[in-house]
């Protein structure tokens, strides 16, 4: 399904001849065009024409000196794919060598190869393949402040000892007839660093606590009234990565408990805006966005002396409806103002030991009555 409007087109569909104007605009209104005459040799990253293309864009970068510009190959799916992501990405590379050479900063141009992972078209036909092999040229904004304010927040969030926040989440999914719903729920986190955090989640299908002490992690459905318990040491960093990796079940907010969330919540960023002040739940905040491949995030973080993070929405880019993941956090408390926790599994309720595979769907936020599709 195509992603964007092809500007080698018209309107009313009809075919438009290219023009450096037509370039300059589509950057200018629509942030992206599709650089259509570009051919390379095949299974090559060689050009086989349209280098003159490459000309014009050398001179729009030139004109406006604040742009950035991402540049995305793609390829058809004929061949191999770590083969054809190995060419894009060589593409791409060669692209940006050539406008460097024709007087662009290199610190403005970004190559990025994703091979056959985001066709437009059917690739069973000799036409659709054409229109899959495309170079796309993305106009980014790279702003430091909005880098420089996340990592004021990682850092403010690395040093705190201690911390405890409640939260209100929401996350939307697509039904097969392409409804968006919420699934609502709230919950609590107090972390001890380095090696201790209490989390509980509520909501219409799901009321978990989830509890680790540095040597043992407690997973319990409270709905179910079953427990189940698996002995690990490490840190919370450690632990995140193990529940997510292993078992699918990523904590709450969880990137933004690591004492490296700046690196987690930058990996594969290409765009990044500081779109000024807003407000949550009273506190004065910047609102801060942010554009990976397959996600796009939107962050606001405190004014002040506590710069932490007030509210985080994730939003799927890739998938038809975009479905969004969002947390909205309030109660912040951190050192001394941290309720006491002594972070170990009591069992009060004389709750069943069950295996962890028994409550995974019980941990789940999705009830169920909903099936997972592949692509979903």
């Amino acid at each position: 399904m195509p992603s964007t409007v092809t500007w080698a087109q018209g309107p009313d569909g009809a075919n438009m001849r290219y023009s450096k104007e037509a370039l300059q605009q589509a950057l200018q209104t629509r942030e992206q065009y599709d650089l259509s005459g570009l051919r390379f040799a095949i299974a090559k990253s060689t050009l086989r024409a349209g280098a003159e293309l490459l000309d014009d864009v050398a001179a729009v970068l030139k004109r406006f000196p604040d742009w950035s510009l991402r540049i995305v190959v793609h390829t058809d799916a004929s061949g191999g794919e770590e083969a054809n992501q190995r060419l894009s990405q060589e593409r791409a590379e060669m692209i940006k060598a050539a406008l460097v050479k024709r007087g662009v900063p290199a610190d403005r141009l970004i190559a990025s190869g994703v091979g056959q992972m985001m066709p437009v078209a059917s690739n069973n036909t000799a036409e659709g393949r054409a229109l899959n092999r495309r170079v796309e040229l993305v106009r980014v904004t790279d702003s430091p402040e909005a880098k420089k304010l996340l990592k004021a927040m990682s850092d403010y969030l690395a040093a705190q000892k201690a911390l405890s926040f409640s939260y209100d989440s929401n996350l939307q999914v697509i039904t097969s007839a392409d409804q968006k719903l919420g699934l609502s729920s709230s919950g609590t986190v107090n972390l001890s660093r380095p090696d201790k955090v209490h989390t509980t989640r509520s909501g219409g299908f799901v009321d978990t606590e989830t509890l680790f002490d540095g040597k043992t992690l407690t997973l319990l459905g409270k709905n179910v009234n079953k427990y189940t318990q698996v002995e690990m040491q490490g840190t919370v960093d450690q632990l995140i990565d193990e529940l997510k990796d292993k078992h699918g079940l990523p904590l709450p907010a969880a990137d933004l408990l690591m004492t490296n969330a700046y690196d987690e919540l930058m990996k594969g960023v290409y765009d990044a805006k500081d779109l000024g002040s807003g407000v949550i739940n009273g506190q004065e905040c910047d609102s801060l966005a942010f554009r990976k491949d397959d996600v796009d995030f939107q962050i606001w973080v405190a004014h002040g002396e506590q710069p932490y993070p007030c509210r985080l929405v994730i939003t799927s880019s890739k998938v038809k409806g975009g479905p969004e993941y969002s947390l909205q956090i309030r109660d912040w408390k951190s050192g001394d103002g941290v309720p006491a926790d002594d972070f170990a599994f009591k069992n009060a309720t004389n709750a069943e030991k069950a295996d962890v595979a028994d409550l995974k769907q019980t941990l789940s936020e999705l009830p169920d009555n909903f099936v997972v599709g592949d692509k979903k």
